[in-house]
């Protein structure tokens, strides 16, 4: 694949389509590409600038702490308990989160929130472990964490100067992400070049901590039954994946690097396209797709009511 592809994806009712969604697909190999949000599909990159501080100060983090900070997490008991161990372990007040509360993605653990009447906090909220990240580069670099989410403050200008380096980029345009941070907004070449470019860089060895955390912990980075979680945990070899709002989808084995994003944001439709990609490609068995089919085609009643047609 050296051009940015399309599908179309087709979801049926009774064998009648009701709704069509194109999804582009392109790879490092396409010098034109698109411009998009990457939204949390950036958070692999995101991460490096606190890792590469880190190193420098003789501090490590372990897979579970590496994957944390660069999930998308569902909100369950796992992801919480994580959280606060590590606000724990390095004296960070998780309240300073500037995402705010949200309820649990995982639907079993939402429930049972409001079975026991526990209100929801900004840990359930999916951007948690990477606001927690900033908290904490914000205690090593010794600076005042207030406004951390600001394009303004040194953390941001920290990670919005490793992104010029890392993506080739003379001037970055930001909108504001759901969860009050920049949303970097540039061009699908930029965005997989710069896997190829972290990986003949300095930071090679912080991006393969990173692949190995990802790979380590998949549950942690999204969660059950979440799509960039079940690629990984059903690749033939190591292979990271991250979801971004917005029907956005990435993947990459560090020697080729994937894509995919639903033009009108269908997080569902992409989904199951990409999937469906990657198992013909041999990345990843037919898992993955077979459970969104199983997810998506029936109702509550457990009824049969979509089918899918991928051209």
């Amino acid at each position: 694949m050296n051009k940015i592809d399309t599908i179309e994806i087709q979801l049926l009712r009774n064998n009648h389509i009701e709704s069509r969604h194109k999804i582009l697909i392109t790879t490092d190999t396409d010098k034109n590409g698109f411009e998009f949000f990457p939204r949390s599909a950036i958070k692999p990159f995101q991460i490096i600038p606190l890792l590469h501080f880190a190193k420098k100060n003789n501090l490590t983090f372990d897979n579970e702490e590496i994957a944390i900070f660069g999930s998308s997490h569902s909100g369950q008991e796992e992801h919480v308990d994580i959280l606060k161990k590590i606000s724990a372990k390095y004296d960070i007040k998780w309240e300073a989160i500037y995402c705010a509360p949200q309820r649990p993605m995982h639907i079993k653990t939402a429930d049972d929130y409001i079975l026991k009447k526990t209100p929801f906090t900004s840990l359930n909220n999916n951007c948690s472990g990477k606001h927690l990240s900033m908290l904490l580069y914000s205690k090593l670099l010794d600076i005042d964490n207030y406004n951390y989410q600001n394009i303004e403050h040194i953390v941001q200008q920290n990670i919005h100067k490793f992104f010029k380096e890392i993506f080739e980029l003379d001037e970055i345009k930001y909108g504001i992400d759901g969860c009050g941070l920049p949303a970097i907004y540039l061009n699908s070449y930029s965005f997989l070049k710069g896997v190829k470019n972290v990986l003949n860089s300095e930071y090679k060895d912080l991006w393969q901590s990173i692949f190995d955390s990802y790979n380590s912990h998949p549950n942690l980075v999204g969660g059950e039954n979440r799509t960039d979680t079940n690629i990984m945990l059903n690749s033939y070899s190591p292979l990271l994946a991250k979801s971004g709002a917005e029907g956005v989808l990435f993947a990459t084995n560090n020697e080729s690097s994937f894509l995919f994003k639903c033009s009108d944001g269908n997080f569902r439709a992409v989904d199951l396209v990409a999937t469906d990609v990657l198992n013909k490609q041999k990345y990843i068995n037919e898992i993955p797709y077979t459970k969104l089919v199983e997810n998506y085609s029936k109702n509550l009643q457990n009824t049969e009511v979509y089918s899918f047609n991928i051209e």
